[in-house]
């Protein structure tokens, strides 16, 4: 009875090394696939590629503060207040919510959902930054940094 335990224990121990290695064989192919398309994804953002599983350690390095002195490449995140905003601005008499989706759409070249905008088009409303008159949202004042107007524009020369 001992060595027939034995000899089941042993085999279930095979059993789950082929397993695991069967799953590796099987997984190979997706994983380097799905490396290239993290690799594609990270050049069309902009961002800093992130390696999964670092292959050797650099051997130099670099202090924190030397790392976070350097300047981002890439687009600069923008929060969707912050594009509703710039879109809002564009439109100095004031935009329905489907103009501004569109606007959204075609300057930052992706899509938006309707509900999403809506809401912090609200959000915004109850924070008094924007007005919603006749059906048009608008910004409730522009200030002059934004209108690229300062006083000493306005002296004649």
């Amino acid at each position: 009875m001992n060595v027939i335990r034995k000899l089941l224990l042993q085999h279930r121990a095979e059993v789950h090394a082929q397993m695991i290695a069967a799953r590796a064989k099987a997984a190979e192919p997706f994983e380097a696939e799905l490396r290239a398309v993290n690799i594609a994804l990270a050049a069309l953002d902009g961002a800093p590629l992130i390696e999964e599983e670092p292959e050797q350690p650099s051997p130099d390095p670099k202090p924190e503060a030397a790392r976070k002195s350097r300047l981002s490449r890439g687009r600069i995140k923008r929060s969707l207040e912050d594009m509703i905003l710039a879109s809002l601005r564009a439109h100095d008499e004031g935009a329905d919510t489907g103009t501004i989706l569109e606007s959204l759409e075609r300057r930052w070249n992706r899509s938006f959902q309707e509900s999403r905008v809506v809401e912090e088009l609200r959000r915004l409303a109850a924070a008094r930054t924007v007005v919603l008159e006749r059906g048009h949202w608008r910004m409730r004042e522009l200030p002059a940094a934004w209108t690229g107007e300062t006083s000493a524009q306005h002296v004649a020369a």
